[in-house]
């Protein structure tokens, strides 16, 4: 962890973040560019539902170009029975909500709804909507690309249109779409450089992209709605001339991470993931997407989204990431499981590593906390010797903060009490991580 933390803060500091090439679309979006975007979500109470048509109104007022079109992707929550009795209720409240939508905006109707019933999964015994998330996009996927029958049973607005969506961008519920992002981010994955190029047997993508990642950052009042996120969610606040900054996977290999908020090429990213995936075995799905479809990340844009408010909130959401994360386990092997049987594992080695890293990453908690109390108990030497040992790859990432700041106050002769200030914050995050690794440790 140690080793990784300078390699990576070196190469971030030392080469000059490149951004992709981008087309010129400052006048609008040209035809040939229709893009929806997406928001795939749960109808599980009105007051959030209300929230969603709320975000998805202001979507459109930030990004209002006659190429974008809007809608929500929905299942029920999971149920013992196929049909809960609020259900016809939700679905009501929905369609009734995108029609009031195209209503307020009638020489756009830019709204719409797409709804899936739940399907009985006996792996986990439970009704739900099939793949949850994933299965909601590959869906969409399908009914775009006119692939056969897709349980979509409940559609709202002009499917006149659905022929010609090129790109999908997709969004969490809490995510904020900036004036022009949706604009710039189209413009880039259109560029002839970044399309999507096909090995010979027609699946593996060897160069260009299907998918772009664009930053992400914390919406300030997200950061500033308790003591918690304020301390981890640092110096959140909106850059309003957004630039790019330096990521190791994109800047040396030319690949970042997708994190499953971000646009694709409809036809090149369904492509891409055609039988890879067997039902039931992947519930964290954006870095798998992001690696067979080539994921770049976009640095100069710049997406918002919602912060924790608690730690226990912030911990459960970081366990179910985790729990995502082994279920990639598999795809560290030669050979894969795959939806039509085994095959030979495809991946290059940065791929590979990036699995392999997020699951070092998350046995990390339990090793020093095993590491802290063999120590202590029965290892030689000094019990604080170990202590220290186990805390130097928590402490490094705020060694390297006072470096740098340290190194910009000397440029600025700035005073000491602003440079100690600075570090305030990092310190007190640090200090909180030491804390927290007993309950990490055991959670994990």
């Amino acid at each position: 962890e140690a080793a990784i933390t300078l390699v990576h803060w070196n190469v971030t500091h030392r080469i000059k973040p490149q951004s992709l090439p981008r087309m010129d679309f400052s006048e609008g979006i040209p035809s040939g560019n229709r893009t929806m975007v997406v928001v795939p979500t749960l109808l599980e109470s009105a007051e959030e539902l209300n929230h969603l048509l709320q975000e998805l109104e202001l979507y459109y007022l930030s990004n209002p170009d006659p190429q974008l079109t809007y809608a929500l992707l929905t299942d029920f929550g999971d149920a013992p029975s196929e049909n809960m009795p609020e259900d016809e209720n939700l679905l009501g409240l929905a369609s009734a909500g995108i029609e009031d939508l195209n209503k307020k905006y009638p020489e756009r109707l830019p709204f719409y709804l797409f709804h899936r019933h739940r399907q009985w999964n006996p792996s986990e015994g439970v009704w739900m909507g099939w793949e949850r998330k994933r299965g909601k996009l590959a869906d969409f996927n399908r009914l775009l690309l006119n692939l056969g029958e897709t349980p979509y049973s409940t559609q709202v607005g002009d499917a006149s249109i659905l022929p010609d969506i090129k790109y999908v961008i997709t969004l969490d519920a809490d995510t904020s779409l900036p004036q022009g992002s949706a604009n710039r981010l189209i413009a880039t994955l259109a560029h002839p450089l970044n399309h999507a190029e096909f090995a010979a047997d027609g699946r593996s993508v060897v160069a260009g992209y299907t998918v772009l990642q664009p930053r992400m950052a914390i919406k300030p009042t997200s950061a500033n709605r308790s003591l918690f996120s304020q301390i981890f969610a640092g110096n959140a606040g909106f850059d309003l001339y957004s630039f790019a900054v330096s990521d190791v996977y994109q800047d040396l290999f030319g690949e970042g991470s997708y994190v499953g908020k971000g646009i694709y090429d409809v036809a090149a990213f369904e492509r891409s993931l055609a039988g890879q995936v067997r039902q039931n075995t992947l519930l964290s799905h954006d870095l798998f997407e992001g690696i067979h479809g080539r994921a770049a990340l976009v640095t100069d844009i710049t997406l918002y989204e919602e912060y924790p408010s608690q730690y226990l909130v912030y911990a459960r959401r970081l366990r179910r990431w985790i729990r995502g994360d082994w279920q990639l386990l598999p795809w560290l092997f030669p050979i894969v499981q795959t939806q039509n049987g085994l095959a030979p594992n495809r991946l290059s080695i940065i791929n590979i590593w990036k699995i392999f890293d997020n699951l070092r990453r998350s046995l990390l908690p339990p090793t020093l906390l095993t590491l802290l109390a063999a120590g202590w108990l029965f290892l030689p030497g000094s019990p604080l010797a170990w202590t220290l040992l186990a805390l130097l790859p928590s402490a490094l990432p705020l060694a390297a903060q006072t470096v740098q700041d340290g190194r910009h106050g000397l440029r600025n002769r700035l005073p000491l009490k602003q440079l100690l200030k600075s570090i305030r914050l990092p310190l007190t995050r640090w200090a909180l991580a030491v804390l927290f690794l007993p309950y990490e440790g055991l959670l994990m």
